[in-house]
């Protein structure tokens, strides 16, 4: 027998042995003609099922004949059909009752035999009940754990005292907190006739809170502005182009000028190469000036460009620039 069947059984009982106990002590009558007539054929029929192995369906009609009839009787024949299948514990309940039902004026013969076999039976079953106890360890201070034993509830007064259960299997429950806090445990039984047993239960620790991650801003990588950059291209790049071609113009012209004091003596030259070469380094010189004026001019674009993007973000490379001027060159150093 599982275990759903063995609580559905349970729960069966009790409610037969509420609504019995209702109507032999609440109630100022007797039951109907019709509750016993209809109590006499399920009586028959659950002691035929029964005779043809039908132990569940025999429970049943068994069951219904002592919620009608509610006599020794048939209350024996659950009883015993209880012990058939597996039930002692409700078997021995059915038992007691028997014994505390009252006599009543017209009874039989065969209620008298009936109730001295419940009150036998119930003695014969009581050692043959099995214990069981659920150790429970590493529960919290403050905190309380709730019993169940094949899915139904232990009184929370009764958690430390051993339990009467059927023979069988058994799953036993704890659960201990409640919302986000609340955990459980689990485990089995399996118990003979008159076995006493124990089951430890852990209670698990309660859930570590989490703490909620906060994301990190992440700053995006720096912008310069938009017309800082235009700057830095531009003027650094006229800046060099001016320094090249200045260069060439200058190492250009102080050739030409190099070859004038042999061409004009006295510093007086004619129409020949002389005037030609004069004329050219002149020029040269001229290119060169106008070439650094450029690259000079450019170089102020250049920094100007460079001081906007730096006033965009602080956290920009710093940037130097160094000029330098040489014999027949000039140039740039710097770091972006």
């Amino acid at each position: 027998m599982t275990s759903s069947s063995r609580a559905l059984a349970l729960s069966l009982v009790v409610g037969v042995a509420s609504l019995s106990g209702s109507r032999a002590f609440a109630q100022s009558h007797p039951p109907t003609a019709q509750e016993l007539e209809t109590a006499r054929t399920l009586y028959k029929e659950g002691k035929e099922l029964r005779a043809r192995g039908d132990l569940r369906g025999a429970l049943e009609k068994l069951q219904a004949a002592q919620a009608l009839g509610n006599t020794p009787v048939t209350g024996i024949e659950l009883a015993r059909t209880y012990v058939l299948v597996g039930q002692i514990v409700e078997a021995r309940e059915v038992c007691l009752y028997i014994a505390r039902m009252p006599t009543a004026p017209d009874e039989t013969e065969k209620s008298v035999e009936a109730r001295t076999e419940a009150a036998r039976l119930a003695e014969e079953l009581r050692p043959r009940i099995p214990t069981l106890r659920v150790k429970i360890e590493a529960l919290p201070s403050g905190e309380t754990a709730h019993l169940s034993i094949d899915g139904v509830s232990v009184p929370d007064a009764a958690l430390a005292e051993p339990q009467k259960v059927d023979p069988g299997k058994h799953a036993v429950a704890i659960r201990v907190g409640e919302g986000a806090v609340a955990r459980e445990a689990h485990g089995e039984s399996m118990l003979t006739e008159g076995q006493a047993g124990e089951v430890t239960l852990t209670v698990p620790p309660p859930p570590v809170a989490l703490v909620p991650v906060v994301p990190v801003p992440v700053t995006p990588p720096p912008r310069l502005s938009g017309t800082g950059p235009l700057l830095v291209k531009l003027g650094f790049g006229t800046a060099i182009a001016g320094v090249v071609v200045g260069s060439i113009a200058g190492v250009t012209a102080m050739n030409k000028a190099n070859q004038l004091p042999g061409e004009c003596p006295q510093h007086a030259c004619g129409n020949g190469n002389g005037a030609a070469d004069l004329s050219s380094a002149r020029t040269w010189a001229t290119a060169t000036n106008v070439a650094i004026g450029v690259g000079a001019a450019g170089l102020v674009v250049g920094l100007i460009g460079l001081w906007r993007s730096r006033s965009t973000t602080a956290t920009v490379d710093t940037a130097s620039l160094s000029p330098w001027i040489g014999v027949g060159a000039a140039g740039l150093d710097g770091r972006f």
